[in-house]
């Protein structure tokens, strides 16, 4: 029987966190364990959630050392210190709907496809589509707070029969399974894109040129609250970080996304973590 490791990633929002790992509980048959790296330093509520479930396996980032160097502890977690086949790697701000996490996993038992998304449903289509929901999220950013309710589940549109589609490529760091051999052909996340921003677009983009065999798995549905960590969190990110990381995806790919015209750049594949720390603090010193 195939291993899996269900693995997310949080700044603060430990509620959001919370709405996740239960959403998974209630509609996921498969066996699962769970992994999450806290990157803000000093998350209070979420040690105080996390000494209440033993299950979930964690580390604490004692300073922010960003959101890919975050992806590279669960890779390690999941690939160097254990052996687990699957990773499902979510972003925390999500909750899946039924058969979505099953459905991934059966087709990765039954097919060589290495990497399968899940389809998302955000926060923005649920309110345009029932407007009885609008009352739940406040403004513009969707802010929500009514953390006993559940009004993303007036949405039905999932379904235990797979229904594959060409890999999308925005949604590789929401709701998405990796097999082994994805790290074991692209490894690391680049952690030049601290502290968040672009690195789903660049490891998507190394995935493609490799290339990775993957699809979108449409009837696998999540819901996303869409950027909770910066729309409804406490940050970690400005405006100056996002024009830095750009830049740098500009240089690495002769393009920005989806005009990119460098097919064959130097860090395509990532081996090593040894100069994590010094490029962090690069970047997050330069003006």
């Amino acid at each position: 029987m195939t291993k899996t490791l269900f693995a997310f990633v949080t700044f603060g929002n430990s509620e959001f966190s919370k709405i996740c790992v239960n959403s998974v509980r209630q509609t996921t048959e498969s066996k699962l364990d769970f992994f999450t790296v806290l990157g803000k330093p000093q998350d209070i509520k979420a040690m105080d959630w996390l000494t209440q479930e033993p299950e979930i396996k964690y580390k604490v980032h004692p300073v922010n050392k960003g959101f890919p160097a975050s992806l590279n502890d669960i890779f390690d977690y999941a690939w160097k210190e254990n052996d687990y086949d699957y990773v499902i790697i979510a972003g925390n701000d999500t909750a899946v709907y039924p058969y979505c996490i099953d459905s991934m996993i059966k087709l990765a038992d039954e097919t060589d496809y290495e990497c399968i998304s899940a389809l998302q449903y955000d926060v923005r289509d649920l309110t345009l589509e029932y407007p009885e929901t609008r009352d739940y999220f406040r403004g513009i950013k969707k802010l929500f707070y009514a953390f006993n309710e559940k009004p993303w589940e007036v949405f039905k549109e999932y379904s235990p029969e797979p229904s594959i589609r060409d890999m999308l490529l925005s949604d590789i760091q929401n709701m998405c399974l990796y097999k082994k051999s994805v790290f074991e052909k692209i490894g690391y996340a680049d952690v030049n894109f601290f502290p968040a921003y672009f690195v789903d677009n660049d490891y998507a983009r190394r995935m493609a040129n490799y290339p990775i065999k993957g699809c979108t798995l449409a009837n696998a549905r999540f819901f996303h609250f869409w950027s909770r960590v910066f729309h409804q969190g406490t940050g970690g990110s400005t405006n100056r970080y996002f024009d830095n990381n750009e830049q740098y995806y500009r240089q690495k790919w002769g393009g920005s996304v989806g005009h990119e015209t460098a097919y064959s750049p130097p860090l395509l594949y990532i081996d090593s973590r040894d100069d994590e720390d010094r490029i962090i603090e690069y970047w997050r010193n330069k003006k």
